[in-house]
């Protein structure tokens, strides 16, 4: 501003928005006498709720004072366009407790662009009850919650659900000893949820998952990013419904997300979650699968570079199609034939025919997921093979067989003239893990020569195709 206290010609100014001050029963001196409103530490709800209700029909702030607000009812917001502020995080305390079954702390319900900001909320834990700290329904669009410490939960620490929301965010948040879910996204079957925004939030202690979303018409383009998660009752973050028809979490992304000690999967997908990408996570100690892509409607996500440790079922389940994973082709290194332009060797029928590779094991290998190997059969039958592995690492200067595996000779079904992965990863496990950098010796035999091989065919095999975490 100039000098003379007029707005210089052009400046643009932010527009002033209404603001009334709430004051707790146990808050400073000062404060009560500046507040709009003075609680008594009874049913506070009734002055805070009178704060939202004389603000303009075009919205404003809330600002509650330090201290302990007791609610009796919930908070509700009203209109469009408010925010309810706390001073900082745990300085103004919005106790809960006293709420019955089905009430909720703080309550949007079909309003928009609202705002909870730098304070504390909790309601009952382990009640029995089912009271949300923050209840978010029915086209809440542009809702952000800010910087707010959930305590403890009789339910949900943050639930949405009702029809369709948009431009949902939520960061910087501490959720702990929450009975039900961290945050629980459930709209109606024929809803969705658009565009949520979940990161650097802290979630432990609940009995259900960390981040769940439940059945409906999809969750679409949502950003889960740089949350940590420890000691979860379910699975760190979930879309668990295999119920069909329904569409799951869609076109989203997880990345930088540290979950550990899960009770069950780190990460689990199922039912039509399609084309997400799951990148950078840190997932630990899980008690179940560190990702778990859990069924074959999943289509096309994306896992790159997750860092996977010590999860019990194990690293990764992928029963979905053509989920994208780091992989490897080693192709025969010697060979004897071609089929179309394929360079292969030739599995001559009638004869058994030892085909020999090595493979080298990537260094940011975790764990495998799939070793197949990639077979044209000259006709459609049983094609009757072993597989035998020998490996070491190299830089530690192992023996070259330190380790063993096999798959014994036995029937595989083969349609002719097909590109047929033939699934081999038995023959990697041994008596010691697999590892980065280990040299593997690979001897895949067709055993035509037995009247049990059917194909009565040449077949001929192109390489190896590896996948892993």
């Amino acid at each position: 501003m100039p000098r003379g206290g007029t707005p210089a010609q052009g400046l643009w100014m932010p527009p002033r928005v209404a603001t009334l001050f709430v004051a707790a029963a146990d808050s400073l001196d000062k404060c009560r006498a500046q507040a709009d409103y003075i609680c008594d530490g009874v049913a506070d709800d009734v002055q805070i709720n009178a704060a939202l209700a004389a603000l303009p029909a075009s919205g404003g702030r809330v600002v509650l004072s330090e201290g302990t607000f007791v609610l009796a009812d919930p908070i509700v917001f009203p209109n469009n366009n408010i925010t309810i502020e706390g001073q900082a995080l745990s300085a103004s305390l919005v106790d809960g407790y006293g709420l019955a079954t089905g009430e909720h702390a703080f309550v949007i319900s079909g309003v928009t662009a609202c705002q909870i900001k730098n304070l504390a909320v909790y309601t009952q834990s382990s009640g029995g009850l089912v009271c949300h700290c923050i209840f978010i329904e029915d086209a809440a669009d542009n809702t952000l919650i800010d910087n707010v410490i959930i305590a403890e939960s009789d339910s949900d620490g943050i639930h949405i659900e009702g029809t369709a929301s948009d431009n949902v965010t939520i960061r910087d948040c501490w959720i702990s000893s929450v009975d039900g879910h961290g945050i629980n996204i459930v709209p109606d079957l024929a809803a969705w949820s658009l565009n949520f925004s979940i990161h650097d939030n802290f979630i432990t202690a609940t009995g259900g998952s960390g981040i769940n979303f439940g059945q409906c018409a999809g969750h679409y383009y949502h950003k889960i990013y740089n949350n940590r998660m420890t000691s979860i009752g379910v699975n760190g973050i979930d879309y668990g419904i295999a119920t069909v028809p329904t569409f799951g979490l869609m076109e989203s992304e997880i990345h930088g997300n540290y979950i550990y000690n899960a009770t069950t999967d780190g990460i689990r997908l199922l039912s039509d979650s399609d084309n997400n990408l799951i990148e950078n996570n840190y997932i630990s100690s899980c008690g179940g699968y560190g990702i778990n892509i859990g069924g074959p409607t999943c289509g096309e996500n994306r896992l790159m570079n997750n860092k996977l440790i010590g999860n019990v079922t194990g690293q990764i389940q992928d029963l979905g199609v053509h989920t994208q994973l780091p992989e490897i082709f080693i192709p025969v290194p010697n060979p004897s034939s071609n089929i179309g332009a394929h360079p292969c060797e030739q599995l001559t029928d009638g004869l058994e025919v030892v085909s020999r590779l090595n493979v080298c094991i990537p260094l940011n290998y975790q764990e495998l997921v799939t070793c197949e190997a990639v077979v044209v059969p000259g006709d459609t039958g049983n094609m009757r093979r072993s597989v035998a592995t020998d490996w070491g690492e190299i830089a530690s200067g192992e023996s070259y067989n330190i380790d063993s595996g096999a798959i014994a000779e036995g029937n595989v079904a083969v349609t002719g003239t097909q590109v047929e992965g033939i699934d081999i990863a038995a023959a990697f496990v041994g008596v010691g893990a697999l590892g980065p950098g280990d040299i593997v010796g690979v001897a895949f035999t067709r055993h035509a020569d037995d009247v049990l091989d059917t194909v009565d065919a040449d077949c001929w095999l192109l390489g190896i195709r590896m996948r892993y975490v």
